[in-house]
């Protein structure tokens, strides 16, 4: 149905329904009742023919101040016109309606100056909220319309504000992750540098016939060479991480063997510097994990902790029993710089920039930190002396480990 069949509808059924109830109530004489029908009939007649002209006008205003002001002075015209017209021919003296007539003028007055005053903050806030549109369109997301309304302007005024704030989280996590994107391949082509130019003057130095020690020029081309493969082994495993693939393939495992696991693995590095690695368990602390993940942060931190610790000194790896297991690596180092623990646990960061070139890629910390949340657990730095990490795990108690 058209907007204007639904005018015409719209007047013919009020015009049937006052006819109806004045006939009721009123009961005109025959003689008046042409005059009667013609009061009730002509004001719906000229709003029949006004009301699609003023449509197409207030459709092209600028302000929606004059399309509210149109619309209340319509409506009062259209009254003012059925009473005066009703006034004159049936009820009013010549005075009185002259009178009728001022009081009508006063009351459209009245009506234009308090319409204006009641527009204009609406006016105000749409012009307001045209004014946020333009600018985060132009790229300004700090705006806002901090429109307080509780009508449809402010509903949008408020959809707006939202979706300013979306846009604005949206573009810092883009800059965000651009940021991180930027920092992790100058982090890796720092890493891969070094020991690729080491590796490539050990094999020249070969070549030409220049090293008076060739199998010490390869024993360090190899060392080199397995900083590289430690390298991108932790950058699988990273990349493996921001993937959301952490803790599948869950079973019931003992912190305290996969301690002692670790431990034995990492012997090997230690013995050659004379540290100590010993591990002790108050029980077997068992956790629902993944173990090769959960071995990988031990033997992070682990290696963390060799790096760190001072030739002939002692790293102790505790597991304490509990409803909630609690492993501790600690080691008789000079302990984690103020300055890192805040930054401890982000990718590519190290308390030493000069171990960049030993291997240390500045990811161990930031895996065991990924892969022990993910297993709704937590890791932390301790008070010291020396390097102390606490790592915390959701126990799975002996009972529950027995049915299964």
């Amino acid at each position: 149905m058209t907007s204007t069949r639904r005018l015409l509808l719209g007047l013919a059924g009020v015009i049937v329904a006052a006819a109806t109830c004045a006939a009721t109530l009123l009961r005109p004489p025959p003689d008046e009742y042409s005059a009667f029908v013609g009061v009730l009939v002509v004001p719906g007649i000229i709003a029949a023919i006004a009301a699609p002209l003023l449509r197409r006008w207030v459709s092209t205003r600028s302000s929606i101040a004059t399309t509210s002001l149109t619309v209340g002075l319509c409506s009062l015209a259209t009254g003012a016109i059925s009473s005066s017209g009703a006034s004159r021919a049936m009820f009013l003296s010549s005075h009185d309606y002259r009178m009728f007539v001022v009081l009508l003028l006063l009351a459209s007055g009245i009506a234009l100056v308090v319409g204006g005053h009641l527009a204009d903050p609406l006016s105000r806030d749409i012009r307001r909220l045209g004014a946020v549109a333009q600018a985060v369109a132009d790229g300004d997301l700090t705006q806002l319309t901090h429109i307080g309304r509780r009508d449809e302007v402010g509903q949008a005024a408020a959809a707006v504000d939202r979706m300013v704030a979306r846009l604005a989280d949206t573009d810092r996590e883009r800059e965000a992750v651009a940021g991180a994107r930027q920092h992790l391949l100058s982090s890796v082509s720092h890493d891969l540098r070094t020991p690729l130019t080491a590796t490539r003057a050990a094999i020249e130095s070969i070549r030409d016939g220049l090293a008076a020690d060739p199998d010490r020029y390869l024993a360090v081309a190899e060392r080199h060479l397995s900083a590289m493969e430690q390298l991108l082994d932790q950058l699988h495993q990273y990349a493996r991480i921001e993937s959301g693939r952490v803790g599948d393939d869950r079973h019931i495992v003992s912190l305290a063997e996969l301690a002692d696991d670790a431990v034995e693995a990492l012997r090997p590095i230690a013995d050659p510097r004379g540290i100590r690695l010993m591990s002790t368990a108050t029980g077997a602390g068992y956790v629902l994990a993944n173990a090769s993940e959960i071995s990988r942060v031990l033997r992070n931190v682990l290696d963390n902790a060799i790096r760190h610790s001072p030739l002939d000194g002692h790293i102790s790896v505790t597991v304490t029993d509990g409803d909630v297991i609690r492993l501790a690596v600690s080691d008789e180092g000079l302990g984690f710089p103020e300055t890192f623990r805040p930054v401890a646990f982000d990718p590519f960061t190290r308390a030493d920039d000069a171990r960049a070139s030993s291997g240390s890629s500045g990811l161990g910390l930031a895996i065991a930190k990924a892969l022990v949340e993910g297993h709704d657990g937590t890791i932390s730095l301790g008070a010291g002396p020396g390097g102390d990490v606490i790592i915390q795990l959701p126990a799975h108690t002996a009972h529950q480990h027995l049915q299964q």
